[in-house]
């Protein structure tokens, strides 16, 4: 299996949004020209191993989403949640929790019912 520039471009411009970055202010910390990473965030260029390395580094992102993505595959869902009760007052993150708990509560309920064979009648 090759590495698909697009899917890395992607994260890479993920991570540089999540960091409040633009791509000259990126290029310049990782010591690459903003045309270099237009190129990378397009998928039109692939970074060497030390331009990754200090992507990597200097973002914050694992390189496994890119690498491994049928490993990460709740993990982008989780951020995008993480970012949503961000901005959540401490009374709604209460809320949430609250909700979450007895969502999961309900649906284990629901999916052991389903898992259970039905009744014969006798």
């Amino acid at each position: 299996m090759e590495l698909n520039p697009k899917r890395l471009g992607g994260a890479i411009k993920n991570a540089r949004l999540e960091n409040n970055l633009t791509q000259e202010e990126l290029a310049e910390r990782v010591d690459i020209a903003t045309v270099h990473m237009k190129q990378l965030e397009a998928g039109s260029r692939k970074p060497s191993v030390d331009v990754l390395y200090k992507l990597a580094r200097f973002l914050n992102f694992s390189v496994d989403a890119v690498f491994f993505p049928e490993r990460t595959e709740g993990r982008e869902l989780q951020r995008k949640i993480e970012r949503s009760l961000n901005s959540c007052s401490l009374h709604e993150l209460h809320v949430i929790y609250s909700t979450m708990i007895e969502l999961r509560r309900i649906l284990s309920s629901l999916q052991s019912q389903e898992a259970q064979p039905p009744e014969r009648p006798e």
